[in-house]
């Protein structure tokens, strides 16, 4: 059977070939979501001819396996999970499940298998179009405080994270932690995976774009693009500069050109904040994505 190892910075890269033709469209396929959380969520992988196995322990879920990626035998793959499971005497479930992937399970498991959506892990899957321009009634808040950030900031200047921004960045992050509400353990722990997300942005396929203004960073975007879709990673802005997150937030779209047909801007992890902000920028969708269990936990 194949070993589970932690997802480390040391074995990140070498992983990078099962995250290229990602299944669907969900954050959950892209290595950027995968490797800033891995900390938050004690995400372990296996390599299993072709496939990359995912053990992680999800808040509110526990400890579960996410459906393999890439290319190779799903019915083996299953299998040394179910196993891995059974060795580390916990029950075999798995988490954050494409909605594709649920004919393959029932067939396998049949009546004993249970999906269930869980709505916090929904990732919110808009047109690129509401962000290149803010139009019409719907986003005229966006459009709205875009146009103040401008006003109020002429000389600010949206541009992709270079070496000699990188230092700027990591000063910003910094900001963003101490201007956070100092009991909030998973915001400190998010900009962490932020931080290493920008440490191999080249690496990892990744796009980072900031808004700099006399030397500081008002705000920072990393995102990448999978198939057909951009997936924002990580969304971040100062406090003192209104008009900041929708303007970096259409930066990114921009930079990522006409290829695409969609944005991921992730889940809202169940906080009403984030639920609400995602909501005013209409999506056209949610992606459901479920939680697999079976009857006897085996």
């Amino acid at each position: 059977m194949s070993e589970f190892v932690p997802l480390s910075s040391e074995n990140i890269c070498k992983l990078l070939p099962y995250f290229r033709s990602p299944a669907s469209r969900a954050c959950d396929s892209t290595i950027g979501a995968v490797y800033q959380w891995r900390k938050i969520y004690d995400t372990y992988v296996a390599e299993l001819d072709g496939l990359l196995l995912i053990r992680a322990d999800y808040e509110g879920f526990g400890e579960g396996y996410t459906y393999p990626l890439g290319e190779g035998d799903y019915a083996a793959a299953l299998t040394c999970m179910e196993t891995d499971a059974r060795l580390r005497g916990m029950p075999f479930r798995l988490s954050v499940v494409p909605e594709d992937a649920l004919p393959f399970l029932r067939k396998r498991y049949g009546n004993r298998m249970r999906a269930e959506t869980h709505r916090d892990w929904a990732d919110y899957i808009y047109d690129p179009q509401n962000f290149l321009a803010y139009a019409g009634k719907a986003l005229h808040a966006q459009r709205n405080h875009v146009n103040r950030f401008r006003r109020e900031h002429p000389f600010a200047l949206a541009s992709s994270v270079t070496p000699e921004l990188l230092p700027a960045c990591m000063e910003f992050l910094d900001a963003y932690v101490a201007e956070s509400d100092p009991v909030d353990a998973g915001a400190a722990a998010e900009t962490e995976g932020a931080r290493d997300l920008l440490v191999l942005r080249k690496e990892l396929g990744q796009m980072a774009y900031c808004i700099i203004e006399d030397g500081r960073v008002a705000a920072l975007t990393i995102g990448e693009v999978a198939g057909d879709t951009l997936v924002v990673h990580v969304e971040k802005a100062l406090k003192g500069f209104v008009g900041a997150y929708p303007a970096i937030a259409q930066a990114l779209v921009r930079a990522a050109g006409e290829g695409i047909r969609f944005v991921n801007r992730e889940d809202d992890a169940g906080d009403p904040g984030l639920r609400y902000s995602k909501t005013n920028y209409r999506p056209l969708y949610l992606l459901d994505k479920y939680a697999v269990t079976l009857s006897d936990g085996k």
